[in-house]
């Protein structure tokens, strides 16, 4: 399906969430960027072919999946993944809006990260397991904001590393939250929250996980300003070398909140694709890597249960980039 195709057939679906969550940082992803990414990781042979599944951690309203459902190979299926009830059922909808509901199957279940050893106690690690959780509280989903102590400042040691508190809270294996085996598909695709409010760090541990569950590639979107820090993680702790930026995007977030005081804010942000195929095996704590299990493996039983801006195209219905002739004035560029 040519890109313009694709961006055609994603504009009926309902990318808004009906009551965003706040502290899940839910914000739509637009029919162009969605219908980009996957077209970028067409190209580049992670989604198409024969034996090429597909899941999309964090599905959202299915943005993502549905895009990804249109080009995958007969017989292949898209897996979307997330821990809100309320946006599985958005994103169900969309995906019998298309009639694509037998190759797409969905997985209610939350990517997790480790507490702070000196917070086992707070309320964001009841049952001190060190680990942050979401809980229902009143039939509610309700966040447990955990408030991190000052470290460093004038001290011996210096100022308090954000990295280093990110790295030592990542969560390397299974106990992720995501129950499903090592390599259990192809390409994972992301779209992870930020960490901009009370998870900081949630981002890093997305795509920690999304490293875990693919066996070929993953296409993860990052705030630009992180470029720099995750490159250096995913290449030299995780040791998945040859990984890149393969576009700088500016994604749209619209009013959605009511501390939002602009109609609309463009995020710059970076497509990161992390190439699995050459992966030079660093040795991480609690990793390990799987064998290419079947996604079943982890209990069949669960698995039929369970995100603007306009762009150009070129003669060949490509989005355009700085590489081409002209201004340009798009949503998706090539990096710099």
């Amino acid at each position: 399906m040519r890109l313009k195709h694709l961006e055609a057939s994603l504009s009926c679906l309902q990318r808004e969430f009906d009551e965003p969550k706040v502290y899940l940082e839910q914000y739509p992803t637009c029919p162009e960027l969605a219908a980009a990414v996957v077209d970028a990781a067409v190209k580049r042979g992670d989604i198409g072919n024969p034996g090429q599944d597909c899941l999309d951690l964090g599905c959202g309203t299915a943005m993502l999946t549905v895009a990804a459902a249109f080009v995958v190979a007969e017989g292949e299926f898209v897996w979307g993944v997330d821990c809100d009830q309320d946006a599985l059922k958005i994103a169900r909808d969309n995906v019998d809006l298309v009639d694509l509901d037998d190759c797409v199957k969905f997985l209610q279940a939350e990517v997790r990260m480790k507490g702070n050893r000196d917070e086992s106690d707070n309320n964001g690690d009841q049952d001190g397991d060190g680990v942050l959780e979401y809980r229902k509280v009143d039939g509610k989903n309700q966040h447990h904001k955990i408030r991190h102590k000052k470290r460093g400042g004038r001290s011996r040691g210096g100022a308090f590393n954000a990295g280093s508190l990110t790295k030592s809270r990542l969560i390397h294996d299974k106990e992720d939250g995501i129950p499903l085996p090592d390599n259990c598909v192809e390409t994972v695709l992301t779209n992870p929250p930020f960490g901009t409010k009370t998870n900081a760090g949630i981002d890093v541990q997305f795509l920690r996980t999304a490293t875990r569950l693919a066996r070929r590639a993953v296409y993860s979107f990052h705030k630009r300003s992180t470029r720099d820090f995750l490159l250096k993680v995913i290449r030299e702790d995780w040791g998945f070398s040859e990984s890149e930026v393969v576009a700088e995007m500016r994604f749209d977030i619209p009013n959605s909140y009511k501390f939002h005081k602009c109609k609309s804010k463009d995020v710059e942000v970076d497509l990161i694709r992390v190439c699995m195929v050459n992966h030079d095996n660093v040795d991480v704590d609690g990793g390990g890597g799987g064998g290419g299990d079947d996604i079943f493996a982890g209990g069949g039983d669960c698995y039929d249960d369970a995100d603007g801006g306009n762009l150009e195209y070129d003669d060949d219905e490509n989005y355009k980039t700085h590489t081409q002739e002209g201004e340009n004035n798009n949503n998706i560029d090539e990096p710099k």
